[in-house]
């Protein structure tokens, strides 16, 4: 095989940081929605039907019963998770220095956060992204309601577009 095979199937099987971040943070959303829906009821005191979510049936119920679809539901943000860690994993090179790269992250973006040595479009979509986060977590605590299109639409909005910004800047470097 050519030399551009062999590095395009590599590609394949070696995701990027970024995916793996991503895979990272929706299994780790994943998560908490399923503790959140099995604990207190992901909608207003009810348990959200993840089977009924996704695939337009019953969306809710008042019953507390454990069905095929936590399960599902749980192991899918499980093995997202998973992916998550082990594409970063790969991505470093090694087994460790997973964390220091996690902790690396979350260092970088406090520091564009509050300076703007970088610049200031870091400093924006670091900001967009922290109000994306504030308004989920605070309309889903105050309404008691975790799965809402409508406030999903504007978190979306909100931290694709810091993300995306953030990705502008590091470019430009």
């Amino acid at each position: 095989m050519s030399d551009d095979a062999l590095e395009w199937k590599a590609s394949l099987i070696r995701p990027s940081m970024t995916l793996s971040r991503i895979l990272l943070i929706l299994g780790a959303w994943g998560l908490i929605l399923n503790v959140v829906n099995l604990t207190i009821g992901a909608y207003s005191g009810k348990k959200a039907l993840w089977s009924g979510f996704f695939f337009s049936g019953a969306s809710n119920t008042n019953s507390s019963d454990l069905v095929l679809g936590d399960l599902v539901f749980l192991l899918v943000s499980l093995s997202f998770c998973f992916l998550g860690l082990m594409g970063m994993r790969n991505a470093l090179g090694g087994d460790n220095g997973l964390l220091a790269a996690l902790s690396s992250d979350f260092s970088s973006f406090g520091n564009k956060l509050f300076s703007s040595e970088q610049g200031y479009m870091p400093t924006l979509g670091s900001w967009l992204i922290v109000f994306g986060v504030i308004f989920y977590l605070s309309w889903s605590i105050f309404n008691e309601t975790w799965l809402d299109p409508g406030v999903y639409s504007v978190m979306i909005t909100l931290i694709s577009f810091g993300c995306g910004i953030l990705m502008f800047a590091d470019s430009e470097r």
